[in-house]
């Protein structure tokens, strides 16, 4: 057994195994059209995903192990997180598979090549020329931050005392300045007028 001549136990931080490469700077673009860009949808664990694709179609994303374990903090996937995919060409479509005529409806396959950031984003958007409101729409990380404008339709849940103080809040915003007349009977001095804006 090699001798360690450098010193203890703390060296063994520096071995070669820790070191984490640095990531490029350059742009991963599709080069091939079963090259498809997505958005993160859903995480369904065991290393898989639900994207929805800039062709309009849902699809089952499998994490490919070079995106797992070590060093992937710059990679990691999650809902709302664009990706660029490769589709599975040698997978069974769902018009020819066998659980058609079982009423099962199977979801094509497609592997992780590339996860950009928001950054990457923009460099995207701006070198390449496809349709990106397909993705800025299904965009779940905006929904949850509230970035996304709600219809009439949607449920707002919440009590009366919520509902009372909303209402409160708007018609102080919306409300100009306005005196109000106190009468004081103990002083007998009569009426005194109070701007809003002193107060």
């Amino acid at each position: 057994m090699v001798k360690n001549t450098q010193g203890g136990s703390s060296h063994k931080k520096f071995a070669r195994k820790n070191t984490v490469s640095t990531k490029s700077n350059k742009l991963r673009v599709s080069e091939d059209e079963g090259e498809i860009y997505a958005i993160v949808t859903k995480m369904l664990g065991n290393n898989m995903f639900h994207c929805y694709c800039i062709d309009d179609v849902v699809r089952l994303g499998h994490i490919r192990g070079k995106f797992t374990g070590r060093g992937k903090r710059d990679n990691m996937v999650e809902g709302g997180k664009w990706v660029l995919i490769g589709l599975r060409e040698w997978d069974v479509s769902s018009e020819k598979s066998s659980s058609v005529a079982k009423g099962k409806v199977k979801m094509q396959q497609c592997d992780l090549l590339e996860v950009y950031s928001d950054m990457d984003k923009q460099r995207l958007k701006e070198c390449v020329s496809a349709r990106w409101v397909v993705l800025d729409n299904n965009d779940i990380s905006k929904a949850i931050a509230g970035e996304v404008s709600t219809s009439e339709d949607d449920f707002m849940f919440c009590t009366d005392k919520d509902i009372e103080r909303n209402r409160l809040i708007n018609d102080v915003k919306s409300a100009t300045t306005e005196k109000i007349k106190i009468e004081t009977d103990e002083n007998g001095e009569g009426e005194e007028d109070i701007n809003f804006d002193d107060i």
